[in-house]
């Protein structure tokens, strides 16, 4: 039934795309007269976009899993005329091949993305968000739609295939997979005070899209449908209400026999129910006022236990959020503060042995203290109650399932985060300018068990670093220098890093080459060993005949361990782009004598619009932010702003400005957002390390127990049975792939987190985007953290698995 429903809708969806998109077109021709004749002569046809190669050469002396060459294909195509445009974006690599195991999604990806006027359709391996509860960013191979016509009505529609046929092959990597079909519709309704949203998501796995899966690899075909409304009202224009409510209704095995019993909520009035059918909600709801200039904000969200849609990658579910915020700014606008209040608590239904209880409270300030100088600042404190067991080796290592009860212990986690930062313009001119940036964050965490912190259950982080930078705008050249410091407590063990870098920046033939040398030295000391990492950086990059565009990345890395074979290993990427835009007029609407120049961040682009695009669009292919494009959807919004660049061309120097700054926020919000996600997998494995060490006693232990008995019924001449001899394997196993673990985990500097060593590198290729959307679904950094220590935990399992193999 609901999907002969959700099929009407689709079709229907699209019968109304050409619908409108024929009765726009026809009053068009309507109105054809002496102006519009005119306007289509001089509104030729555009074609705009690039191609770009980037292939990766990877050497070194140690045993690694990585391929040695890798290349990514990477295009998009924009056709304009009049109101019409099409996009068409392409992303091809062999990095998927290379793994060795087979994945349901796909590494190689089409899509177009035809607009005209208020119709927009995304075509091929596209992406759409409806909200957090339905479709959230899910990547399908299919079609989408978004109307938007003017008036009160909006609608998108979606139909396409969510995962791919995905066979067990044997290996523990591969993700065996049934054929997934989705298909969803989001209408709204929207007026100047208030706004109406109605949507639902269907999803279901094909059974005999492939054979059967072991019963081992926990893995059914499911189908799942969810309806969700939201609203927004602005009263009195200082109060606006927005609330959403979510229904999900999820078999979670379809093999199982239907019934006739049906749960409450909307989606149980549209779902066929089996024996293994689940209902859940979710709702959410939210009050932000605004009083002169301080914004308050209230917000309540409620999870049920369960909740699922098939439309979202990651999904956090049993917990009440309530959470308070605010921010204000004091004298002048130079002092502004923020801070957050929450309370969160899990077992809703009361079903768990273990509950949690969190508490967090943040304060953010930003303070300008003169045109050259801002301070900003951050606070925040997180404590969570739970008797649920911490240790997330437990579950990996675990094979006795008989002392639960015992290790179910009472524990109150308490963690802080302080951060401060100084950033100081020195001098500001058109012969030299200087900046210098200063910061320095606390990160502590302590585990309480009846009202005491045992030794060895607290940790602390400290990082301080200084970076100096000096320019010499007429001469393209920049100078920068860094110092930075850490300091571990880390349970019973201290360890100290510190280090150094240097970065020349230096453009040369009129700006069309760009380089840069680096270096940077860190060591790190701790009980056991001594650390120490070098490495050089070499960047180059160049414009040929204005529309090549050629780039040489080469990283050179030598590491030294106390007691270990030192490490070299070279990264190499070189990669070749080229622009072209034909059909565009030849003439420019505005013409200057001087050339035109502006500055954003420590960049500097001068010349005309035309080059100064080219100089733009191209940081996305430097070292420093080639890797935000592992984001999901950042490619399409840079396209779009791409396509909105080169189109202001021809408009005035401010316009033109305002488009090239718009290009470079979204760039460089999301190079913070990169930052963010280094710091906290840095942090991650840090707590990882701890709780490898804690663990290593027992895990020792148990292997030398089990090889005492068997010693010792040898040596009295007893028969050692098979049980024994397979225990003892198995104990040896766990013993040599935590060994293995802890030894990787231990030299791990933030270095090697910035620089994306293996196996890091796989796995931000594999987590990015999911923790950018937990970011961007407003978790907390701690919440964050939390998750990736129970990721890097089963990721470094695997690998200390394969290293065993």
């Amino acid at each position: 039934m609901q999907r002969h429903l959700f099929n009407f809708i689709t079709i229907s969806i699209w019968l109304l795309c050409l619908i409108c998109s024929g009765a726009a077109f026809s009053q068009d021709l309507e109105n054809i007269g002496s102006k519009t004749v005119e306007k289509l002569k001089n509104s030729p046809l555009k074609i705009q976009g690039g191609i770009s190669a980037n292939g990766v050469y990877y050497n070194s002396n140690g045993r690694n899993s990585r391929e040695p060459f890798t290349y990514f294909l990477q295009g998009n195509l924009n056709m304009s005329w009049l109101t019409f445009s099409m996009p068409l974006s392409y992303s091809f690599s062999n990095q998927g091949s290379n793994l060795g195991y087979q994945t349901p999604f796909k590494f190689n990806r089409l899509s177009i993305h035809p607009k005209y006027k208020w119709i927009q359709a995304h075509i091929g391996d596209v992406a759409m968000t409806f909200s957090p509860y339905t479709l959230s960013g899910h990547q399908f191979t299919g079609g989408g739609v978004e109307l938007t016509p003017e008036g009160d009505f909006s609608i998108s529609a979606m139909a396409g295939r969510l995962l791919k046929a995905t066979e067990d092959d044997g290996q523990q990597q591969t993700l065996p997979a049934f054929r997934r079909m989705g298909y969803g519709t989001k209408l709204g309704w929207h007026k100047d005070r208030y706004k109406m949203g109605l949507t639902g998501f269907y999803a279901k796995d094909d059974i005999h899209s492939i054979t059967a899966i072991p019963d081992d690899r926990n893995i059914a075909p499911k189908e799942n449908l969810v309806v969700a409304l939201d609203g927004e009202v602005t009263i009195a224009e200082h109060y606006t209400f927005k609330a959403e409510y979510a229904s999900t209704a999820i078999t979670k095995d379809l093999r199982a026999q239907t019934t006739d019993e049906k749960g409450s909520g909307l989606a149980a009035q549209l779902f066929n129910s089996r024996g293994s059918t689940e209902y859940y909600d979710a709702f959410k709801a939210g009050l932000d006022m605004q009083v002169d200039n301080m914004k308050v904000g209230v917000a309540y969200e409620r999870i049920d236990p369960g909740y699922e849609t098939l439309g979202a990658y990651f999904f956090n579910n049993d917990f009440e959020n309530i959470t308070l915020n605010a921010s204000r700014p004091l004298f002048n606008n130079k002092l502004n503060l923020a801070f957050d209040i929450g309370y969160q608590r899990d077992n809703l239904d009361n079903q768990k042995a273990q509950a949690t209880n969190r508490f967090v409270g943040a304060l953010n300030a930003t303070l300008r203290a003169t045109n050259k100088i801002t301070i900003t600042g951050s606070y925040s404190n997180f404590s969570t109650h739970t008797n649920q067991r911490l240790n997330q080796f437990d579950a990996i290592n675990d094979n006795d399932l008989t002392d639960d009860a015992l290790q179910a212990l009472e524990f109150k986690q308490l963690s802080q985060n302080a951060n401060a930062n100084l950033n100081w313009v020195l001098k500001e001119g058109e012969l030299n300018s200087q900046n210098i940036n200063l910061n320095y964050s606390l990160a502590s965490s302590a585990n309480e068990q009846a009202g005491i912190i045992r030794v060895g259950q607290a940790n602390n982080f400290h990082n301080a670093n200084a970076v100096y930078t000096i320019g010499f705008p007429k001469n393209s050249l920049n100078i920068s220098t860094s110092l930075n410091y850490n300091y571990s407590d880390i349970g019973r063990d201290d360890s100290n890093a510190y280090g150094g870098g240097l970065d020349i920046n230096k453009k040369l033939f009129g700006n069309k080459l760009n380089t840069t040398f680096g270096v940077a030295y860190n060591t790190n000391n701790n009980k056991e060993n001594i650390t120490n990492v070098l490495n050089f950086r070499v960047n180059g990059s160049m414009l040929v005949a204005e529309k090549h565009h050629f780039s040489l990345n080469a990283i050179q890395l030598f590491r030294s361990i106390t007691a270990q074979d030192a490490l070299n290993e070279i990264t190499v990427t070189f990669g070749y782009a080229y622009a072209f835009d034909i059909g565009k007029p030849k003439l420019k609407i505005i013409t200057k004598e001087k050339a035109f120049s502006f500055s954003y961040k420590l960049h500097t682009f001068t010349g005309d619009h035309e080059l100064i695009s080219r100089e733009i669009t191209s940081l996305i292919h430097s070292q420093e932010f080639n890797a935000i494009q592992d984001i999901d959807g950042i490619r399409l919004e840079l396209s779009k702003l791409e396509n909105d660049l080169k189109a202001s061309e021809n408009s005035s120097d401010q316009v033109y400005k305002n488009a090239g700054i718009a290009y470079l926020k979204l760039v460089y919000s999301h190079k913070d957002f990169l930052n963010t996600y280094h710091n906290l997998v840095f942090k991650g494995l840090k707590r990882l390390s701890v709780e490898a060490s804690n663990f290593d006693y027992s895990l020792e232990k148990d292997y030398l127990d089990q090889l005492a008995i068997m010693n010792t019924a040898k040596a009295s001449g007893k028969k050692i049975s098979e049980i024994d001899t397979k225990n003892l394997a198995v104990k040896e196993r766990k013993h040599q792939a935590h060994t293995w673990m802890q030894a990787q985990l231990n030299v791990l500097t933030l270095g090697d987190v910035l620089n994306d060593q293996e196996p890091l590198k796989e796995f931000r290729s594999k987590y990015l985007s999911k923790v950018f959307k937990m970011l961007e679904n407003k978790k907390t950094n701690d919440e964050v953290e939390l998750y990736l220590v129970g990721q890097l935990a089963d990721f470094y399992h695997k690998k200390s698995i394969e290293f065993q193999d």
